[in-house]
């Protein structure tokens, strides 16, 4: 699972390039290396008795080498794209579809930071978030949505629109 994973991404980052483009992508690209981190995290996180310690180990990893805080309990799709890996959160009960991209400084998480409810966003599949834009609440971003750079998203968005601004609204059917 975690090598189709893998596979579906790195064959998303080098664009159907063929195998230079993918050997070039495993070498140089930290945007991959994140998302590859990130797989490998969530396979060693379930090691019986010292998974919790892996989980522990590769979340603060990610945080100190790419300044992002993805949570290994979140659950992302195959054919994932990080550009520009950093200032990315991505809360632990986040659930991101297949296909997906996401730029720079993007969060997905809890609303409402008070409360003891754990309410994180449902992103479908083929979405792209722009850079700077924050999801926050337990909503449902629809299937092939385009989030806005900057927007912040706080309602459910239909498939297949595009949305932008602050509160962020469809501009585009």
């Amino acid at each position: 699972m975690m090598f189709d994973n893998i596979s579906r991404d790195l064959k998303r980052f080098a664009g159907g390039g063929g195998m230079a483009s993918m050997i070039k992508t495993c070498l140089i690209s930290h945007s991959f290396h994140l998302v590859a981190v990130y797989r490998m995290g969530v396979v060693l996180s379930k090691v019986p008795l010292i998974g919790l310690l892996f989980r522990v180990m590769i979340e603060y990893f990610i945080r100190v080498v790419y300044a992002s805080d993805i949570s290994l309990r979140s659950k992302i799709g195959p054919g994932l794209i990080i550009m520009h890996p950093h200032d990315i959160v991505i809360g632990s009960s986040v659930v991101i579809g297949e296909n997906c991209k996401i730029l720079n400084g993007v969060t997905f998480g809890n609303k409402d930071t008070e409360s003891d409810i754990n309410q994180q966003p449902l992103i479908g599949s083929g979405v792209v978030v722009g850079t700077g834009a924050k999801i926050l609440g337990g909503l449902v971003i629809g299937d092939n949505v385009r989030v806005g750079a900057n927007s912040v998203v706080t309602k459910d968005v239909p498939s297949n629109v595009v949305v932008a601004g602050v509160p962020a609204k469809v501009i585009l059917k």
